[in-house]
């Protein structure tokens, strides 16, 4: 009987007991046999439900071995299972050839750093777990035909490649493959060669002899070097025949087929119903071309990026959003998904969640053991190869709390920010900023003359950030009491405690002692930006915008700094609003020449209630330096982590803030001591 030999093979698997002897528990090492070549009964389909059995004999022998990727580090894994690298026990250390056996060292990790690779090393030790398999692929082989009826077919893998060792509890099924893909075969480039025991040989390719209703025993050779990709199924008849198939030499349009379907990578019998339908070669090519084109358009890459949520992110994202609007309604819109949770208390929710995540019921717990079992406290909750519980509920508790901290803290009002400028940091070192003490001044060029180097003033002003944070918890406590105020008004307290933060160290360069680059405070007699005491008003506006003016560069030029900003406390407000109000002046002495010359800055942290409140005029910080803020990279503002607690019976919520201010340069300020 004719036969389509595949392109490509999926993995194989074979397994071997272990010998007792062969385990060092100090090491933490085993030295299994992976392969003796012994032969395998195995079955290959013949079409949807007929099998024909052969026998596949591993050769093994250091020519016909590929160890490479097992002596690369070739993982070692439970029961074939390739999903997750949780499912990775340990690594092969060594693996060699030696009698005719195919040997190898497995390496398990050190006794606590992975749960999985403990237990095994256990049922390994006590003998419990006594075999493992292999898992290979074919690179070439030899296909020996039955020679009589009741024989069967012997497949000699003369070359094979080992991918991975695991430890089975039953050795595979000899007509069992390993899948690798979602309903796909993973498939190797490989050799076959057919032979027979009689010594005939012919030089027709075997599919064509196939196809021409030949029978004879065969000798061949083919080699495919990537895996046989499955066309589109063909129409279900060929096209109207253009000339008869009577006019057409039968053999050499049998050929003809053949070598394309072979060419075009058709299915398997693919040309052998067309020869039988005789159907002409200009039909046949019409079919081949359509198949080709419409495997061609499938295959096409798409720049568009589409991201697929699936069914447990549109749960999870409603639970959260329920429990947020729940927290805050006023805040939070309930989506339609979230409407059937809104109704349940937080303990009642998890239990319903974990249930359709996980499948584990949970009827028959108390509240407290329940919430304990929800944050992941133990109570029999296994873990994932992730290390996230089965219900991955804390971790989505975690995020409500965290994403209301984080909404919060980007809510606040930051006064200090439209005269500052940001630049991060990247690590905690100390950072000198060159300060500008002058603009280069150009110098002229005569004929043949060399240009000059500009430079920088010599002065740096230098900080370092600041690490801060606190931590919150959600206890079994808070879901037994359906506490929602750690999901809203905690996090929304904490994240306004981060804001307030900046605000505390940003303001206090202007009204605490600041020392600058040269020894003297930000403000000092010295520095020419300090004015008479009094409400903001034409005079000492004036007086601060006089001083201003006055500043210069290291080359003794002025710099022309305008004031951009007047920062007053609500006791200097009306004044300040007074001040860059627009009037209609009866006559020249009432003019209001600040009308709309400043932004008005209102900040309560300038208030001193038990003294003189100051007030700044401040210059544009894209026109000169003022005051320079910076986060740690990658962390812009406040950073939140989570974990099952270890100090509580909850999850811990932790809030980092690294930060850090200075003013860069005294110029572009100007202080009224206030009254």
């Amino acid at each position: 009987m004719p036969r389509n030999l595949p392109g490509a093979l999926p993995m194989q698997t074979r397994a071997l007991p272990i010998g007792a002897s062969a385990i060092n528990i100090e090491a933490r090492t085993v030295r299994v046999v992976f392969s003796t070549g012994a032969a395998v009964r195995r079955r290959r389909w013949t079409g949807w439900d007929a099998t024909i059995p052969f026998d596949e004999i591993l050769q093994v022998s250091s020519a016909a071995v590929d160890l490479t990727r097992l002596n690369l580090g070739g993982p070692v894994l439970d029961s074939h299972s390739m999903w997750s690298t949780g499912s990775q026990v340990g690594v092969v250390e060594r693996a060699w050839i030696e009698g005719g056996e195919a040997l190898a060292e497995i390496r398990f990790p050190p006794a606590g750093i992975d749960e999985r690779a403990d237990r095994m090393f256990g049922l390994v030790s006590e003998g419990i777990i006594r075999n493992v398999s292999v898992g290979y692929s074919i690179d070439q082989a030899r296909v020996i035909e039955a020679e009589k009826k009741g024989d069967v077919e012997q497949r000699i893998v003369e070359r094979w490649t080992p991918h991975e060792i695991s430890f089975v509890t039953i050795p595979a099924d000899a007509r069992a493959q390993v899948r690798s893909g979602a309903g796909e075969d993973v498939t190797y480039p490989l050799t076959v060669t057919r032979a027979a025991a009689p010594t005939q040989e012919i030089s027709m390719p075997g599919a064509a002899a196939a196809a021409n209703g030949q029978t004879n025993d065969t000798t061949t050779s083919e080699t495919r070097s990537a895996p046989v990709a499955t066309p589109p199924a063909p129409a279900p008849s060929p096209a109207p025949a253009a000339q008869s198939p009577a006019a057409e030499d039968t053999s050499a349009r049998a050929a003809e087929i053949v070598i394309l379907a072979e060419r075009h990578a058709m299915p398997a019998g693919w040309a052998a119903e067309q020869i039988r339908s005789n159907a002409t070669l200009d039909a046949v090519r019409t079919i081949v071309l359509d198949a080709v084109a419409e495997r061609s358009a499938g295959n096409q890459i798409n720049n568009r990026v589409q991201v697929i949520t699936d069914a447990g992110d549109t749960l999870r994202a409603a639970v959260q959003n329920a429990i947020l609007h729940r927290a805050n309604p006023q805040a939070v819109q309930l989506d339609d998904a979230a409407r059937q949770w809104r109704g349940m208390r937080l303990l009642e929710m998890g239990r319903v969640y974990h249930e359709e995540t996980t499948g584990e019921r949970l009827r028959d717990t108390s509240s407290m053991e329940l919430a304990g079992r929800l944050l992941g406290l133990g109570g029999g909750l296994s873990m994932r190869a992730g290390g996230m519980s089965t219900s991955d509920f804390p971790l989505l508790l975690a995020n409500v709390a965290s994403k209301r901290m984080r909404d919060a803290y980007g809510a606040a009002v930051q006064t200090w920010k439209p005269f500052s400028r940001q630049s991060n940091l990247p690590d905690f070192k100390e950072r000198a900023v060159v300060a500008l003490n002058g603009i280069p001044e150009l110098k002229k060029i005569r004929e043949g003359g060399e240009y000059t180097h500009a430079a920088l003033g010599e002065g740096a002003e230098k900080y370092a950030l600041a690490t801060y944070g606190r931590k919150i918890a959600i206890t079994r406590q808070t879901l037994i009491n359906d506490d929602l105020g750690a999901f809203d008004r905690l996090p929304s307290l904490f994240a306004r405690a981060a804001a307030e933060l900046e605000s505390d160290i940003v303001w206090g360069v202007l009204l605490k002692a600041h020392k600058m680059g040269d020894g003297k405070d930000l403000f000092h007699a010295d520095h020419g930006n300090i004015g008479t005491a009094g409400d903001p008003d034409e005079t000492t506006v004036n007086e601060l915008e006089l001083l201003m003016g006055q500043q210069v560069d290291a080359a003794g030029k002025p710099l022309n700094l305008p004031i951009k900003f007047l920062a007053v406390s609500r006791k200097h407000k009306l004044a300040a609003l007074k001040l860059v109000s627009a009037i209609t002046a009866a006559k020249t002495g009432d003019v209001n020449v600040y009308a709309n010359s400043f932004d008005i800055i209102v900040e309560d942290r300038l208030y001193n209630k038990a003294g003189a409140s100051p007030w700044f005029a401040i210059t544009d910080p894209g026109r000169w330096d003022t005051i320079e803020y910076a986060y740690l990279e990658g962390e812009q503002g406040l950073y939140t982590e989570e974990r099952i607690g270890f100090d509580v019976d909850g999850i811990e919520i932790k809030g980092r803030l690294d930060f850090a201010a200075k003013a860069i340069d005294f110029r572009g300020f100007g202080k009224n001591p206030g009254n």
